[in-house]
């Protein structure tokens, strides 16, 4: 086995990337969802209903990615599309009840887990290097704020 120590920058934060998707989506499943699924759902929460393309921009996913899963999200009933009466040109995207009750299961079985466990210094760090390395890629600062965090006890029971 390689020491981990040894490893280049990229191959740790994609391999413990991948772990905790994995965990997390193991049980997330149990209740039809994924971690991609349950950020849409909460970006969606915090923010309201919005049109696709800036729901990618925030998710920093590209247009067809997101599609992609708002088309199996819509069939479970997690998410609506609707036309707003002040442009009837572009279709916004916004949770639905079911979407939101589902988004408290998907919190009550992360915080069971290890992820709701996560160093807050270690989460600073990260956010910071998300941030930075946005700055780099768009030579702008970064205006993007991170999903917001879990909120289980804003919820009633899920």
């Amino acid at each position: 086995m390689q020491n981990e120590g040894d490893w280049e920058a990229v191959r740790l934060l994609s391999t413990a990337a991948r772990l905790v998707r994995r965990e997390i989506d193991n049980r997330l499943r149990s209740v039809g969802l994924t971690q991609e699924r349950v950020t849409v759902l909460r970006v969606l929460e915090a923010e309201g209903p919005m049109k696709r393309a800036e729901l990618a921009r925030r998710l920093r996913v590209t247009a067809q990615t997101l599609g992609t899963s708002l088309v199996t999200m819509s069939r479970q009933g997690l998410v609506g599309e609707f036309t707003p009466a002040t442009n009837g040109s572009r279709r916004a995207v916004s949770i639905s009840e079911h979407g939101l009750k589902m988004l408290g299961r998907a919190d009550d079985i992360e915080q069971a887990g290890f992820t709701a466990a996560i160093r807050p210094e270690l989460r600073r760090e990260l956010i910071g290097l998300i941030r930075e390395m946005e700055v780099k890629r768009t030579g702008a600062p970064a205006s993007l704020q991170p999903p917001p965090p879990f909120r289980t006890a804003d919820r009633g029971a899920g």
